[in-house]
């Protein structure tokens, strides 16, 4: 009688708790209500559908992800670049020309340190609207990428919960929502107040204290890269020993579950562990099929705008090579200082979108079971 009780209580515990998957062929449709993709799909903006699109992921399913080809990738990344050529270099030719003409006429003018103040203060003025812009932008992507990842972690949190990883998933929301405190921290006390005194350094290089601007622009820049590289490296040390121990305690509750079962159940215990196993192992599919669409979508997010502000530093180099040459070197020093901008920019945004990458990858890498 005790044995019937047992049997009767495996049961409805196995069926209480298990999620409806029949196969592994990833597909996703009949989940989108039980783990909440709408929200995730509607906090992906609409520029970076249309990119998913063209490089073929017009769904999450891994039949979708799978048929990317190296061609589409191609075809788009073209389309980033081209696009990202156009204004920086009208900025280039018109910044050479003011560089120029200030050349020629500091030659023939009788004060030409007027001359060069008042050509400085003009380049840095037509030189702080696309940076301004650029600023702008970055920041807004941020905040987009910030909004993804909280949607995504809850989400993946349920697969990952639902493929027999509940201690896994639930230190990856966990991390995630840490990462987004201290992003949300660095962004509003840190980056911004930053760029617009770097801004403000490339202004006052205009007047003679050249040494002064350069030589805090230089400081400050390599003091925040650190600072994030120091960060990056306590993230990820914790991501990878937490993904490690998570995963090493579900795989012991799942083979837990399996052997008991296996050995409550008579007779058909084998086959109900082994339809267990099939289950996760469906699931486990569903997860990274998941876990790869959200690391690709926070690459597109990210990828336009870093490509955007790399073109622009390449451009801002170049002009201040053309500023040494025409021996504008005020210019060449507040062109140098925006450069810096830009850097600080790039690495905020690797700085985000790598640690979201690197604690989705150990979701990925570490599997059950």
């Amino acid at each position: 009688m005790k044995k019937l009780y047992v049997v009767i209580f495996v049961l409805v515990l196995f069926f209480s708790l298990s999620v409806t998957a029949f196969a592994g062929d990833g597909d996703i449709d009949s989940y989108y209500e039980e783990f909440s993709y709408d929200d995730m799909i509607s906090s992906i903006d609409s520029s970076v559908i249309d990119i998913l699109n063209e490089i073929g992921i017009t769904e999450i399913s891994y039949e979708s992800i799978f048929s990317v080809t190296p061609k589409k990738v191609l075809d788009s990344l073209y389309e980033m670049l081209k696009n990202g050529f156009s204004e920086p270099f009208k900025y280039f030719l018109s910044i050479t020309g003011v560089m120029a003409l200030m050349s020629l006429i500091t030659n023939i003018s009788r004060s030409p340190e007027t001359v060069t103040l008042i050509g400085s203060c003009c380049v840095s003025c037509f030189l702080s609207v696309p940076v301004v812009s650029l600023i702008t932008r970055s920041f807004s992507v941020l905040e987009t990428l910030s909004v993804f990842t909280s949607s995504f972690a809850v989400v993946l949190c349920a697969v990952t919960s639902a493929a027999g990883g509940a201690i896994q998933g639930t230190s990856f929301l966990g991390m995630n929502i840490a990462l987004n405190s201290v992003m949300t921290v660095i962004l509003s006390v840190v980056s911004k107040p930053l760029c617009n005194v770097m801004c403000l350094l490339s202004f006052l290089s205009c007047f003679n204290i050249k040494t002064f601007s350069e030589r805090m622009s230089d400081l400050i820049k390599k003091a925040y890269i650190f600072i994030l590289g120091a960060l990056t490296t306590v993230f990820s040390g914790v991501s990878g020993i937490k993904a490690i121990l998570g995963s090493s305690a579900d795989t012991v509750a799942i083979r837990g579950v399996k052997f008991l079962v296996g050995r409550s159940i008579p007779l058909v215990g084998g086959v109900v562990s082994e339809s267990y196993q099939s289950v996760i192992a469906s699931l486990q599919l569903i997860k990274s099929t998941v876990g790869v669409f959200g690391i690709i979508t926070v690459v597109v997010t990210v990828l336009p705008v870093i490509l955007e502000l790399i073109i622009w530093c390449f451009m801002l180099s170049f002009i201040s090579t053309m500023g040494d040459v025409l021996g504008s070197f005020k210019i060449q020093n507040l062109i140098l200082i925006f450069k810096d901008v830009l850097i600080l920019l790039i690495a905020t945004i690797i700085f985000s979108s790598v640690l979201f990458i690197i604690s989705c990858g150990f979701m990925l890498v570490f599997k059950n079971g």
